[in-house]
């Protein structure tokens, strides 16, 4: 292949190699799914697939994204640059942003069609309300991260894709930032924890100006954080931006055993 096209390689790879580990997640909830709905375990019925993994999707992808940069080596190793890693790996991350809003969705509709017209079975509305009370500290922080914004595609499918793939995009942008630092930094546990602390905050404001442009309440310790329409809606996607550039420095400059 030529050296051009490295980064094209490197695109493909990850993509699939990432969207295959997406569709072993889909699997185990939908295998997990059926034995509930089998067994009954929740007679008020249990959140629809796409709800579901909107929610699986916070850590899966935040997961995924720290082991983003372990890929680096191994391409560094068969004579990739480091820019072509970085332009692969942020095509890969971008299709997959794209790709698996839609393919929840698809795998939801079906599934509530067999469920629904097969059974007596029916789906709940989904709660994705966040806790005001300020008296839980740490608890609300993780609540915050966890429960971000969340339209239904039935209401506004442009929408909600549009939210679940920006929540795709930034979560594994967080993960892939703390592992990019801890190996420029050779697993500095000060740089590590200094990292995991810009990443919280950085959702955490991306999380309140999503809140603010929809509409959603915000926990009165994050309302100072909310800022008017036009400059929110900017500044969703200057964060995810400037998060592609710190990421971009230290993949740059970390050294590399071949």
């Amino acid at each position: 292949m030529k050296s051009s096209n490295n980064y094209l390689k490197v695109m493909t790879d990850m993509f699939f190699i990432q969207l295959f580990w997406a569709f072993g997640v889909m699997g185990v909830m939908l295998i997990i799914g059926i034995v509930r709905l089998v067994l009954q375990f929740q007679a008020n019925g249990q959140d629809n697939f796409y709800n579901s993994f909107f929610v699986v999707a916070t850590f899966f992808f935040f997961v995924i994204g720290i082991m983003a940069t372990s890929f680096l080596p191994h391409y560094v190793g068969h004579g990739v640059t480091r820019k072509d890693y970085f332009k692969g790996a942020s095509l890969a991350l971008i299709g997959m942003a794209i790709t698996l809003p839609f393919v929840a969705w698809g795998i939801s509709v079906l599934t509530e069609f067999v469920v629904e017209n097969v059974t007596s079975f029916s789906f709940r509305e989904p709660n994705m309300e966040v806790s005001i009370d300020d008296s839980n500290f740490i608890g609300n922080i993780v609540e915050f991260l966890i429960v971000t914004p969340f339209v239904e595609p039935e209401s506004n499918w442009v929408l909600a894709i549009g939210i679940f793939s920006l929540k795709i995009l930034v979560y594994y942008l967080a993960g892939w930032l703390i592992s990019a630092a801890l190996a420029f930094y050779r697993f500095s546990i000060v740089i590590g924890i200094g990292f995991i602390a810009i990443s919280i905050v950085l959702l955490t404001v991306e999380n309140v100006l999503l809140r603010s442009v929809l509409s959603l309440p915000i926990p009165n310790r994050y309302a100072f954080l909310a800022m008017p329409e036009g400059i929110a809606i900017a500044a969703l996607f200057i964060i995810p931006l400037g998060m592609f550039y710190l990421i971009r420095v230290l993949t740059k400059r970390v050294s590399i055993r071949v």
